[in-house]
């Protein structure tokens, strides 16, 4: 029987390099429209679990299943027209590209993009081009870089490259946004605006996996929690139960 409460079911999911266990049998669930927290100690593997998820990686063993369907093993091009949209540590954006055309980057494909599209239905190819740039102008003005829309996407600082990649994200409306530390090289002033934009994801519906080292930011976005050391989940739950919880505590000061 499908888990109709949880749109992610991680089963016993496990992936080795060179005979070291990065991820040695997790098992977790991620609730449908929640805001999932993903913590642990550096080398704990949740970058290595949001890779499998993604489809980087394929796990040696174990099982994904997304809405009920196994995919576990699919590569990332497969995974994302699934649903399954990926963010990074280091955020990733095309240099030479405006903000705009990085945004446009995240639309599914459009039906002009087939031959006989283009060749047919142009109308409908311009149509449907013209709501995209519409709808990417929007997002820049929701994301406060509207000014920045013609803007060279290299010439952005830390944080507002974190903008334009969770912007690409939500333009191709995920069913699943993984965001790996968001907040990693964003400056003090870019830092609550991208907390808010992520709270307001939460509070619109997407369902969001978000690994993240600053566990006051975890608490106060996050609910529920997955604790993961050495490879695999301690437990799921609250941020509160998990401040509470010894082996915790003991994996954060053991490391």
């Amino acid at each position: 029987m499908p888990d109709v409460d949880a749109l992610l079911v991680v089963e016993e999911v496990a992936k080795s390099f060179g005979g070291v266990h990065a991820v040695d049998g997790a098992s977790f669930r991620v609730p449908r429209g929640s805001l999932t927290g993903m913590i642990g100690p550096n080398g704990a593997g949740k970058s290595t679990v949001l890779s499998m998820i993604a489809g980087a990686v394929a796990p040696d063993r174990g099982s994904i299943r997304l809405d009920g369907q196994e995919i576990a093993g699919l590569p990332s091009p497969k995974t994302a027209r699934r649903g399954v949209i990926r963010t990074f540590q280091n955020a990733s954006v095309f240099p030479h590209m405006t903000v705009l055309e990085n945004l446009l980057l995240g639309v599914p494909p459009w039906s002009g993009e087939t031959v006989a599209a283009a060749l047919f239905r142009r109308h409908r190819w311009h149509r449907e081009e013209a709501q995209q740039v519409s709808q990417a102008r929007n997002l820049l003005e929701r994301l406060g870089i509207s000014g920045m829309a013609d803007t060279f996407a290299g010439q952005l600082s830390g944080g507002q490259k974190r903008l334009v990649e969770i912007g690409r994200a939500m333009m191709s409306r995920p069913k699943l946004l993984l965001l790996d530390e968001p907040m990693a090289g964003v400056s003090r002033t870019l830092a609550p605006v991208i907390e808010a934009l992520i709270a307001d994801l939460r509070n619109e519906g997407m369902t969001v996996v978000l690994i993240e080292h600053e566990l006051a930011l975890v608490e106060r976005l996050c609910s529920p929690v997955v604790v993961l050391a050495q490879g695999r989940v301690l437990m799921q739950g609250e941020m509160q139960e998990a401040r509470a919880n010894p082996e915790v505590r003991k994996a954060y000061l053991v490391g």
